[in-house]
């Protein structure tokens, strides 16, 4: 095997894969990435693929790359990575393999040589199912992550929670969070193909989907996703600056609650109020509801909306906005770090609370009647 790369590329590539590296496992090939010569659809020749697995993700990249020999070999995937981040700028690096033992770096007159695991060890990463797949825009699809995936279950104890529920059916795709305080829900007609799958993504995943997508090409024929629901994994396919890039996951295998009977169907009270004012009123009342059980204290009033919170030992703030509300007093708590992340997630310049009573759930609503909406219980008032 015997390749030459220029530096940029070969650096973002293992960007792009190193977060499939396993840290703690007793199987050595996990810590190892797998370069290998072969194609993708996105380019019928030889390429160079980079591949790096845990189990549970995979990620799969093609590299730009003069390939001189083919073959296949796997690297340790931390030490490859140092050391082509400190290879001279501005040069080549030649990898060369002769035994597939032992590979061999070279970068001006730069020289370093790393030990090699057998490439058959090497997990496979499944081939992207093209039959059984859908498309829907990147930035569609980026931005409903964005509004659901904070509402993840952290508790490892309630695994179905531990990542977002993912439902494509008749042209439209949702997507479900909660976490059993909070719930957040999107929905698009977007999807391009006709496929109906309902599947459990792991926040992992999501999580990385979101830091890889964060980069928009400008380029229109670059701007899809490729995703495949599949037996108990699914696929994301898409270009990147001309590369292609797969992730493959295990999805979580259970049954996500009924989403559907958390989401209130009544509201005694409505209210309106701009994003960005209700957004820094409480950011700064969190300020004094700092511990675990501290809330922040929503009081209606006609034409008024009180913000406040109190912290022993700390002190008290409180503020109040303007607003278009003529019904009776009211008085409810949340959980603050709740309420923020809906508020910071919005891209609507208005926000819309409805509420029932001090006791039951609130639902916020960027847009009224809209495809976003979360739902957050309440805390109890002091």
């Amino acid at each position: 095997m015997q390749l030459s790369f220029h530096k940029a590329d070969l650096l973002e590539a293992i960007q792009i894969v190193q977060s499939s590296i396993s840290n703690k496992t007793t199987l050595p090939i996990l810590s190892n990435f797998l370069l290998q010569t072969g194609s993708s659809s996105q380019k019928p020749g030889t390429v160079l693929r980079l591949e790096a697995t845990d189990l549970e993700m995979g990620i799969r990249t093609t590299v730009k790359a003069e390939i001189l020999k083919e073959g296949r070999i796997t690297v340790p995937a931390k030490k490859f990575g140092e050391l082509v981040r400190e290879m001279p700028e501005g040069k080549e690096i030649e990898l060369i393999s002769n035994d597939g033992k032992r590979i061999e770096l070279k970068c001006g007159k730069v020289k370093a040589t790393l030990v090699s695991l057998p490439p058959e060890d090497f997990p496979l990463i499944p081939q992207f199912p093209e039959k059984q797949s859908f498309k829907i825009k990147k930035s569609i699809f980026q931005e409903m992550i964005k509004k659901t995936y904070f509402a993840v279950s952290t508790d490892e104890t309630r695994y179905v929670l531990n990542g977002i529920f993912f439902i494509v059916q008749s042209g439209e795709l949702k997507m479900v969070a909660t976490d059993g305080r909070r719930l957040a829900f999107i929905s698009k007609n977007s999807v391009e193909q006709t496929l109906n799958a309902n599947v459990i993504i792991p926040s992992k995943a999501t999580n990385e989907l979101l830091r890889l997508l964060s980069h928009q090409s400008s380029d229109q024929e670059e701007d899809a996703i490729h995703i495949a629901p599949y037996e108990n994994q699914v696929s994301f396919k898409w270009v990147k600056d001309g590369e292609e890039i797969v992730l493959v996951s295990r999805v979580i295998d259970g049954t996500f609650p009924n989403y559907d009977q958390v989401i209130p169907k009544n509201k005694e009270i409505e209210l309106k109020v701009k994003t960005s004012e209700i957004f820094s009123a409480i950011k700064r009342a969190a300020l004094f509801a700092q511990d675990r059980s501290g809330s922040v204290k929503l009081s209606l009033k006609k034409g008024v909306l009180k913000i406040s919170a109190n912290a022993q030992n700390v002190g008290e703030e409180e503020e109040e906005l303007d607003i278009a509300y003529n019904g009776n007093d009211f008085d409810i708590a949340f959980n603050p770090a709740f309420l923020l992340d809906v508020l910071k997630n919005s891209d609507s310049p208005e926000i819309h609370f409805e509420f029932t009573s001090s006791l039951n759930p609130g639902l916020i609503r960027p847009e009224p009647g809209g495809s976003y909406l979360c739902v957050i219980m309440p805390m109890r008032l002091q």
